[in-house]
């Protein structure tokens, strides 16, 4: 029994324990402690998931994805450190003639000064730190919406082969029964062997394409572990019913959606980013001045004159750098380059969003009407001709290759649909993926 809301088996052990001793009772514990700790080891924790489930817990958990958030912590710190002010200095200066005439004259300075903009260059970087925040964080965002995208096509590719799975089954126990009839026929001497070899070659086709599919389906599911951050060997199981094949967006309706799109924001950020960089370039083209204070004292040696005492005094400086020559020219017209090419990768990523949303549309609904022509229309006549194939031969009316023909033609249609209904789902997440249409989930508890 497994217990209700639990992912862990529950073990179920009957003990009865009356009047022991303290020591027979810890022994009894312990024997009944390691017993459940080896069922679990030998029957390990199933993950079972849903679809928004699995993606919750992919934006999660993904490594890569984890690696990529700390961008924006990075983009917080720059945004600290860009508009601060330069380090005050401190001026030292001091001066004698004992090296010449010694006669006790000296000059010394203490003083500090400090560099101030004035053209908004501290504003002018913070506006530019900000903005990298708001890239990081919609690269972050694109970044999920991908994930999305690619944990939902392989979820849909383990539900496919599942059902590719079960109907190689289906095929393999018709084939069985065909088999144990000719196997009967055989010894009764009314059929040849080359009826009983080709049922049998027939039952290891179906055994080889059902181990075909099984390796598809492993090598999908170690995928799915590795974008849920997951070891690849990992338990893993999907819950997810197939999506209805008509629930889908008009084209107009998917249309609408672009603006949600994360990357349509990031490269209109970049617009944004390449005004605030043109804003900081025009603020560099003045430099920082310079103010300083001090206090100087000083003392002459006058010839026939008593001797001077020292002077001391306050001074205050201001250094003020002369524009004659920009050195942003450069930076300004680069940074209007880039304005004009993030405006124009903008327009280009539009129209290809437009394109990327009208061709997984339109292949959306090529395929719909090729999954209804196979339900309703030839699936139905293909197994009532398997059906029909093997009373037949039951009754002696068909041989087993015509037989083996009829449930062949049965078992392509059947692989066709489903290869067909895996097209759909790709083609619906490309179009999932192109609106931005994976929304997080509100409840991810396995």
């Amino acid at each position: 029994m497994t217990a209700r809301g639990s992912i862990y088996p529950a073990v179920d052990v009957g003990l009865v324990v009356r009047r022991q001793p303290y020591c027979q009772r810890s022994a009894v514990w312990l024997l009944t402690f390691l017993l459940a700790f080896s069922v679990l080891a030998d029957n390990p924790p199933s993950y079972a998931l849903n679809l928004q489930q699995f993606i919750a817990t992919a934006q999660r958990d993904n490594k890569d994805l984890r690696a990529a958030r700390y961008a924006v912590d990075i983009a917080r710190a720059r945004l600290l450190q860009a508009g601060t002010l330069a380090n005050p200095r401190i001026n030292v200066g001091a001066a004698n003639d004992a090296g010449f005439n010694n006669e006790g004259e000296y000059s010394a300075s203490l003083g500090i000064s400090q560099e101030f903009p004035i053209a908004g260059r501290l504003l002018r970087q913070k506006d530019v730190a900000r903005i990298d925040i708001e890239l990081a964080q919609a690269e972050i965002l694109d970044a999920e919406r991908r994930l999305a995208g690619e944990v939902a096509a392989n979820v849909y590719r383990v539900l496919v082969a599942d059902r590719q799975i079960a109907a190689r089954d289906a095929l393999s126990a018709v084939d069985e029964r065909l088999a144990r009839a000719t196997q009967s026929r055989f010894k009764a001497a009314e059929v040849s062997e080359l009826d009983v070899n080709t049922i049998a070659l027939d039952l290891q086709r179906l055994a080889q394409e059902r181990a075909l599919l099984q390796t598809e389906r492993r090598t999908t599911l170690q995928a799915l572990n590795r974008q849920l951050g997951r070891p690849t060997s990992a338990a893993l199981t999907v819950v997810e019913p197939l999506p209805q094949i008509d629930a889908v967006l008009s084209l107009d309706e998917a249309l609408s959606r672009i603006p949600r799109r994360p990357d349509l924001r990031l490269a209109q950020l970049q617009i944004n980013r390449a005004q605030a960089d043109i804003a900081l370039s025009k603020a560099q083209r003045w430099e920082d001045w310079s103010v300083g204070l001090g206090m100087q004292q000083d003392r002459l040696s006058i010839t026939g004159a008593p001797p001077q005492g020292a002077d001391r005094a306050l001074s205050l400086s201001l250094s003020i750098p002369l524009p004659l020559k920009s050195r942003s020219g450069g930076r300004i017209a680069a940074a209007k380059a880039a304005a004009t090419q993030a405006e124009a990768r903008v327009d280009a990523l539009r129209l290809e969003i437009e394109s990327d949303i009208a061709a997984a549309h339109a292949e959306v609904t090529s395929l719909q009407g090729l999954l209804h022509n196979y339900e309703a229309n030839l699936l139905p006549v293909a197994e009532r001709n398997v059906g029909l194939a093997e009373k037949g031969y039951s009754q002696g009316l068909l041989s087993i290759v015509e037989v083996v023909q009829v449930q062949r033609q049965h078992g392509e249609l059947k692989a066709a649909a489903l290869n067909t209904l895996d097209q759909y789902l790709q083609a619906l997440t490309r179009l999932r993926i192109a609106t931005a249409e994976f929304a997080p989930p509100t409840d991810t508890s396995p």
